[in-house]
């Protein structure tokens, strides 16, 4: 199977660089890693890194957001070892460099996965341990991986209901891809269950449980708020709704929601923070045409040190969405009213926020469950339901707090997973190093 996979591959190429150099002029995307995703300087961009390598790859903002906490323990446990992080999209890169700057880490994109470019990145790093983030697969990076006997471990696997169906589809072929896997940490017993039903070994498989509930805060929510309304010169409102990582459709829902909201609260503030950076202009001006008074936070602070009221702001920076939840009484988390599998309502649980999502939560749905379960986290089914949880946290705001304090209380059992993947990754590096 890998002999087509390579000439599919092969066949693509010319196709994938069209489609990439199109996208770069027409829209920016791939503006930073068009050349690098082809391998363009690859050796020397890998050289400097020299001695001991634990190379992480995270594909995107939420991969890397949920490896940062175990990044942070790796570098105190293995201070001699260099730290390689590489990721997919520009935006996850953006984000590593911000979130691990102060850990002398290194930062590269990973290529395509073509053979010649997996062989030529390989043999440039000669990592001493390859860590995945969740089920991300690279047939060939993996296959390269092996033959250079460097150790791969999953940590936070997940397999969502599309990935589960995708792999058992061309269950021959992934199967063999998985086999050159050393471990895999999954989230939860029932990802484990479907891992092993694809044909990994049982004595491969752990449960690690979720990284994403170890996500560290440098600092405290209330911190961040008044860090914020400093820099922003924000004029607080009596109340603020963030909705976070939204995607086309739930704007529409999110702001026809607030302007009924608005007619009874008239102080409401509305923080709209659109998933998807190229889609920015877009929300705003789709927000504009509502009437209120919108802003980008780009334009804060709003000249001269004078503050501004602002009825709707739209978030177009990358990586500052989980301190923006400080600024917020509740939130909305995007990707759930539409069939995306929704995104991670951790950030805003941390900062005491009650959550509410639709009902497409299964990216995250052990997460959701918990949180329902306790009462701090709240699954809607459509903007009319969406309308009533809200009005009803602004209509008793001693309730909401008090729901978001369930939600904060709800994840602490849960945490760990990062000590949990510090002892397997331990045993690997030491079974090597023997």
């Amino acid at each position: 199977m890998f002999w087509l996979y390579n000439l599919l591959w092969l066949l693509a190429f010319p196709g994938v660089i069209s489609y990439l150099a199109l996208r770069k002029s027409l829209t920016g995307k791939y503006r930073q890693n068009f050349g690098p995703r082809l391998g363009v300087g690859l050796e020397g961009l890998a050289r400097p890194i020299r001695g001991e390598v634990i190379w992480v790859h995270a594909l995107s903002v939420g991969e890397v957001l949920s490896v940062v906490s175990l990044v942070h323990t790796l570098r105190r446990q293995f201070p001699d070892y260099k730290i390689l992080i590489t990721t997919t999209t520009e935006s996850g890169q953006q984000v590593a460099r911000q979130k691990l700057a102060s850990l002398d880490c290194h930062f590269l994109y990973m290529p395509l996965d073509f053979w010649c470019l997996m062989q030529r990145m390989v043999k440039s790093i000669g990592a001493s341990l390859f860590v995945l983030v969740e089920t991300d697969l690279w047939p060939n990076l993996f296959w390269c991986l092996a033959r250079e006997k460097t150790p791969i471990i999953l940590v936070n696997g997940r397999l969502s209901d599309q990935s589960f169906f995708r792999y058992g589809l061309w269950r021959s072929f992934f199967s063999r891809a998985f086999n050159n896997i050393d471990v895999f940490s999954m989230q939860s017993h029932e990802d484990a269950r479907r891992v092993g039903m694809l044909g990994v070994e049982a004595a491969k498989i752990r449960v690690t449980g979720n990284l994403k509930f170890d996500q560290p805060m440098a600092k405290s929510a209330a911190q961040e708020r008044e860090e914020l309304v400093r820099e922003l010169a924000w004029i607080q409102p009596s109340a603020t709704w963030v909705a976070g990582s939204t995607h086309p459709g739930e704007e529409d829902i999110v702001l026809r929601v607030y302007s009924r909201l608005r007619q009874e609260f008239s102080d409401l503030c509305l923080i709209l923070a659109p998933r998807n950076q190229q889609r920015f202009e877009e929300v705003f001006k789709l927000a504009s045409q509502s009437g209120w008074q919108t802003l980008l936070r780009s334009q804060l602070p709003a000249g001269k040190g004078r503050g501004t009221q602002v009825d709707l702001l739209i978030l177009d920076t990358i990586g500052e969405l989980a301190r923006f939840y400080s600024l917020g009484d509740f939130a909305f988390v995007g990707g759930s009213l539409v069939p995306l599998g929704g995104h991670n309502p951790l950030e805003a649980v941390q900062r005491g926020l009650p959550v509410v999502f639709g009902p497409h939560m299964g990216n995250f749905r052990e997460i959701a469950a918990v949180l329902t379960d306790k009462g701090g986290g709240f699954q809607i089914e459509d903007e009319g339901e969406l309308f009533e949880l809200i009005r009803s946290w602004l209509a008793a705001p001693a309730m909401c707090r008090e729901q978001g304090e369930k939600a904060q209380a709800a994840i602490q059992p849960h945490q760990g997973a990062v000590d949990q993947n510090l002892e397997v990754i331990r045993s690997i590096l030491g079974t090597r190093k023997a």
